[in-house]
């Protein structure tokens, strides 16, 4: 397989949990979705390595349990991994192979959410919207979905252009990342290249806070919370991130 054609999981598997061990805070998220789920259960949508899900499966109880969905084979055998070690998590976890835009374990789900940019994974904005579609078809009474994103502007003109850094990983090791924002087609993408060359890509279809509210609108939900992070902290207009919270609209008499 070449560069340009590996996969996100194919790509960033091995490397995923030392990188990106800091990327959210854990507790915070674990503990914001255990209070909305309420003893319900709860599906993970681009479940990865299981960074939210294993501690999330530990803190539930009764008959509450944590399905994940993840298209990389890579990625799914690193949560495997992890529930080989964590015996308590892995009673309540169910790992599920596939595409999260397609059909989706049957739920009811009392929460169904998507962390850290996983949504914008999916490749095109068809795809999201019928992501959302899917979701609520499992979603519980009274059940909420819940993404985690950064913020992109709606002015095209404030995001346009291309980057390059150095960044310093937890290993020590230093990587060069380059990127480039496309606002025509909402995409971001690049490639961490590191001292022996190797080269990891990756790309995103982004959507703004008011694309993601007219998704929502389309497949019959309200955004009903937005904060900066799962903390909770309120969201204002220089948050660079947002988690939302999205519940079915009601329907009028």
């Amino acid at each position: 397989m070449n560069e340009e054609s590996q996969t996100y999981g194919a790509a960033f598997a091995d490397v995923y949990d030392d990188w990106y061990a800091n990327v959210t805070n854990v507790d915070d998220t674990v503990e914001t979705l255990v209070r909305l789920a309420g003893g319900g259960s709860l599906l993970e949508l681009g479940v990865g390595t299981g960074r939210i899900a294993v501690p999330l499966a530990a803190r539930l109880s009764g008959r509450a349990r944590v399905t994940g969905i993840d298209e990389s084979p890579e990625m799914l055998a690193m949560w495997r991994t992890k529930l080989a070690t964590h015996a308590d998590a892995a009673t309540r976890s169910e790992v599920v192979l596939g595409d999260m835009a397609g059909p989706l374990p049957n739920g009811p789900y009392t929460v169904v959410f998507c962390t850290f940019n996983t949504f914008f994974n999916l490749p095109t904005h068809d795809a999201q919207r019928e992501c959302l579609r899917n979701a609520v078809s499992v979603l519980a009474p009274g059940g909420a979905i819940v993404l985690e994103f950064a913020v992109f502007p709606d002015d095209d003109r404030a995001v346009a252009g291309q980057f390059v850094d150095e960044r310093l990983r937890p290993d020590g090791t230093i990587v060069v990342s380059t990127s480039t924002i496309d606002p025509g087609e909402h995409t971001a993408s690049g490639r961490f290249t590191d001292a022996a060359g190797n080269q990891r890509p990756w790309v995103i279809r982004y959507v703004t806070p008011r694309m993601l509210a007219g998704m929502a609108h389309d497949v019959g939900l309200v955004v009903t919370d937005q904060w900066e992070d799962f903390g909770r902290r309120p969201f204002l207009a220089a948050s660079a991130r947002q988690v939302c919270v999205l519940r079915r609209r009601l329907k009028r008499r």
